[in-house]
């Protein structure tokens, strides 16, 4: 027995206008950072050049870190900062 298709005309559902939410700010996730990595290298007795050669990150980054001048800093260099330091990566980006 051969089955036969029909045609159902599916009504128009009235949908409300969802109004856009308020834009929310990102979070300050760095916040602190400048503090934990001067904390760090102090903790090992490094300079500047020492850090810098053990993490590949040039010593004008580091300083702008730790001044606090360099805001949004990049996930990599955080990570090699955090390695060569011998840090949580999470704690020295993000604290806690």
């Amino acid at each position: 027995m051969a089955c036969k298709r029909t045609s159902v005309m599916v009504p128009a559902v009235p949908t409300e206008k969802v109004p856009v939410p308020e834009t929310v700010p990102w979070p300050e996730l760095g916040s602190g950072q400048a503090v934990r990595l001067k904390w760090s290298r102090d903790r090992l007795g490094w300079s500047l050049a020492d850090l810098a050669s053990a993490s590949g990150v040039s010593i004008r980054t580091i300083r702008e870190i730790e001044s606090g001048k360099k805001a949004g800093t990049s996930a990599d260099v955080m990570a090699a900062l955090a390695d060569a330091l011998r840090v949580s990566r999470g704690w020295l980006a993000f604290g806690g």
